[in-house]
C-alpha cells in the first residue's frame, strides 16, 4: 500500500515538474543586438510595395500569410524571433509592420510564444505596439491555439485580455470553446 502511495506521489511531482518545464518562456535578452536580417528585410519590402496601406487593407491581420515568403518565416519562426522582438519595439516602424511581423510568429514553440506575450506586455505598457498587434498575440492562433489550457499561458492571457478583448471572446477562450468549437479556426 506505501509502495502505491509513493508511486502516485512521485508520478504527480514529475508531472508538476513536466508542466512546470513546459511553460517556461525562453530567455530572448540575447535579442538586444541582433542586427536586422531576412525578416527584417522582408518587412520593410513588403510594406514598401504596398506603399504604406494599413494592414486591414488584405482584410485581416493574417493576409501576409498570404504571400509565399511569408509563409517560410511562418514556418521556422524562432529562427527569426529576436528580428521580430527588434522589430516590435522599434519606434520608427509602423504599427501595420508590427501587425505583419506578428502574424509570422503565431506558430512560434510555446517557450518563445510565452516570452512574445511577456515582450508584448512590456510593449504595450510602453506604447510601442497597440492594441491591433496586442490582441494578435492573445487570441487563440498557432500555438495558443494548442496551450489555452497550460496555466503559464493562461495567467498570461488573463494579465492582457481585461481592457484588450471582448468579455465573450475572454470566456470562449478561457473555457476552451475556441478549440472545442472548431479547431483551427483562428490559424
Amino acid at each position: 500500500m506505501r509502495a502505491a502511495l509513493y508511486s502516485c506521489i512521485l508520478l504527480a511531482l514529475a508531472i508538476a515538474l513536466l508542466l512546470w518545464r513546459i511553460g517556461t518562456p525562453v530567455d530572448s535578452s540575447q535579442c538586444t543586438e541582433t542586427a536586422p536580417g531576412p525578416l527584417t528585410s522582408f518587412i520593410r519590402q513588403h510594406f514598401s510595395d504596398r506603399q504604406g496601406a494599413d494592414w486591414r487593407d488584405d482584410g485581416s491581420a493574417l493576409g501576409i500569410l498570404g504571400v509565399a515568403e511569408a509563409q517560410a518565416f511562418a514556418r521556422q519562426p524562432e529562427r527569426y524571433y529576436c528580428q521580430a522582438l527588434n522589430l516590435l519595439q522599434d519606434p520608427q516602424r509602423t504599427q501595420t509592420e508590427k501587425v505583419h511581423t506578428t502574424a509570422l510568429m503565431l506558430s512560434l514553440p510555446l517557450g518563445y510564444y510565452l516570452d512574445l506575450m511577456d515582450r508584448s506586455h512590456a510593449l504595450y505598457q510602453r506604447g510601442l505596439i497597440d492594441r491591433s498587434v496586442l490582441t494578435l498575440v492573445l487570441l487563440p492562433r498557432g500555438t495558443a491555439l494548442n496551450y489555452w489550457w497550460l496555466p503559464q499561458w493562461r495567467w498570461r492571457f488573463q494579465r492582457e485580455a481585461p481592457g484588450i478583448l471582448a468579455e465573450t471572446d475572454i470566456k470562449e477562450t478561457l473555457s476552451g470553446e475556441h478549440w472545442f468549437d472548431d479547431p483551427g479556426r483562428g490559424y
